[in-house]
């Protein structure tokens, strides 16, 4: 039995036009399916990146701040010290130097320390006074006539160019002495240092 052209119309439709279709629709859902799920993969991807950007942001504005933080206070720390380096130290030496530096003082203050000094010292082991050379000769004849009799053979008196003010007392030949120059200097910036940061940076401290 010959086929018609609408016979034949038929079974192209349902042979190969309908199978086409259907697969073309199919092909065409997954590829959908498949580009959702690349956008949401993408999506999800920029957001982790973007989020992980932001914490990583955020932590270097917090090291940042602590950094800047710290680096101020390193130089209000490093202000203050060099102030106190600059008023402290200078001050003391400048009133030490002048108060040692006068004659009748310089006196008054030795004859009390060697008054003490000598009570408990034996001839044996004879103290020894440095005293500055520039003093000598207000000095020398001031030991002789107020020790010579009380300190003879237990008292030795040098003067020397390694000290410029006050004086230096120790045993001799031990090569130790206690320092009333510097040594002074020393011990009263000690002394002045936290009270001068106490009232001259009072409000940071507070």
């Amino acid at each position: 039995m010959a086929k018609t052209l609408g016979d034949i119309t038929q079974e192209l439709n349902e042979k190969v036009l309908a199978p086409a279709k259907a697969e073309a629709e199919a092909l065409v859902s997954n590829a959908k399916d498949q580009a959702a799920a690349i956008v949401a993969e993408a999506q999800a991807q920029a957001e982790k990146v973007l989020s992980t950007a932001k914490a990583e942001a955020e932590n270097v504005r917090k090291q940042h701040q602590v950094d800047m933080e710290t680096a101020a206070r390193n130089f209000i720390i490093m202000v203050q010290e060099k102030l106190e380096a600059a008023v402290v130290s200078p001050v003391v030496e400048g009133e030490l130097k002048a108060a040692l530096g006068e004659a009748d003082f310089l006196k008054r203050m030795i004859e009390s320390l060697l008054s003490e000094f000598l009570k408990n010292q034996s001839q044996e082991q004879p103290l020894e006074i440095l005293l500055p050379k520039q003093h000598q000769a207000d000095l020398e004849a001031w030991f002789l006539q107020k020790f010579q009799e009380k300190a003879a053979g237990s008292l030795v008196v040098q003067f020397t160019d390694k000290i410029t003010f006050g004086f230096h007392v120790g045993v001799k030949g031990k090569g130790a002495y206690f320092n009333f120059s510097s040594g002074l200097v020393e011990a009263f910036s000690n002394f002045c240092s936290p009270r001068f940061r106490k009232h001259f940076f009072a409000s940071e401290e507070s």
